[in-house]
């Protein structure tokens, strides 16, 4: 055993062992023949944990995968050859979780004679992080959706003025062929300025949906499901829908609830390429209404998974803006509910929506 190693129980012991064990971060240190001279108790446990019983003493390469130490010992290298720290953030592939990670130099007698590694696990941090941005985006995003649908209405009702006033003359005209083409335009921009106007009521109320109001669930699904009946997406898609019996209503309005199910049943149809099967299932668990859809495409990806609820994120970016589940998580959660992707051991990807069931008033 190295002397380094050999001292280490009397430079790591008392107080200061203790204030190893009591912080908050897995860390150990290692002398410069990279043995283990410290490995506190955060470090024992965890996916990558081990007894400290078991490490002190020994070569890291001893302690660490192949890979690890690959990726680690050139790092420690450079710390003790340099005296300079090492910062980085990484995602193990143990459980997924995400860490950030710091060598520090310990200088003792005017030279580097340890390095300390310590690991801070951010997962649930980094989680937190993104939520409020996702949050603060889709603010932004339903004051931009407001402000232009109010300036868009305006003029729309200026060019249906302008159209009426328009036909009104040109229907004076001796000619029936002209007061003709003049009633087939004004029906054309009538017909025009009202789907346009339709459109921006329904951005308005995406921006501030309706609060207080019941949808049928299993009435729902079957109204986005006619609405897929015809689309590319859906071309030699088989949809499995199993809906339990008087089942009770949610608590959302059925708009916003149409337009989560069908933003996440479009996704499914475009991950499975036009070809595969969708199961949409209803269930009761205690105060709520669960609404799973299911599907036997690729699957999402593991590194993709942290991102999918976020605006503006796609991996079809020729296909989609990226705002679908973004939007449908929002309008979830303003209604007491939400969505989540579920791990699941079969092929594909299965969403899981949570709502507020409806309570009989008694």
């Amino acid at each position: 055993m190295a002397p380094s190693a050999q001292r280490s129980p009397e430079i790591l012991s008392g107080l200061g062992a203790a204030i190893l064990d009591a912080l908050p971060l897995s860390l150990y240190v290692v002398d410069r023949d990279l043995r283990v001279v410290a490995w506190n108790r955060a470090r024992e446990r965890g996916p990558i944990g081990k007894p400290r019983r078991r490490v002190l003493g020994r070569p890291l390469a001893q302690i660490l995968t192949a890979e690890g130490y690959r990726q680690v010992e050139p790092i420690l290298r450079r710390v003790f050859a340099s005296g300079e720290a090492h910062e980085e953030t990484s995602e193990t592939r143990a459980g997924g979780r995400l860490y950030h990670g710091g060598r520090l130099p310990v200088v003792h007698g005017g030279k580097v004679s340890h390095v300390l590694a310590k690991y801070d696990d951010i997962t649930e941090r980094r989680a937190l992080e993104m939520q409020v941005i996702a949050s603060d985006r889709l603010a932004f995003l339903g004051q931009l959706v407001a402000g232009v649908a109010h300036e868009i209405a305006n003029p729309l009702a200026g060019v249906a003025g302008c159209a009426e006033a328009l036909a009104s003359l040109a229907l004076q005209h001796p000619e029936p062929a002209v007061r003709q083409e003049a009633e087939s335009f004004r029906d054309l921009v009538r017909g025009e300025v009202g789907r346009c106007e339709r459109l921006v009521k329904s951005l308005l109320e995406t921006a501030r949906p309706k609060i207080g109001e019941a949808a049928d669930v299993a009435e729902t699904v079957r109204s986005v499901l006619r609405l897929l009946e015809r689309h590319p997406a859906f071309a030699r898609v088989k949809v499995v829908s199993q809906m339990p019996d008087a089942l009770p209503p949610a608590q959302i309005d059925p708009d916003s609830l149409r337009q989560v199910v069908l933003a996440v049943a479009l996704n499914a149809g475009r991950a499975m390429k036009g070809s595969g099967t969708l199961r949409i299932r209803a269930s009761r668990t205690g105060a709520r209404l669960v609404l799973d859809l299911a599907d036997n495409g690729p699957g999402v990806a593991r590194a993709v998974r942290p991102h999918i609820f976020e605006p503006f994120f796609t991996t079809s970016p020729g296909e989609g803006s990226g705002l679908g589940l973004a939007i449908a998580r929002s309008l979830l959660r303003r209604a007491g509910g939400d969505i989540v992707l579920v791990p699941r051991r079969a092929r594909g990807a299965c969403f899981r929506i949570a709502l507020k069931r409806v309570r009989k008033r008694t």
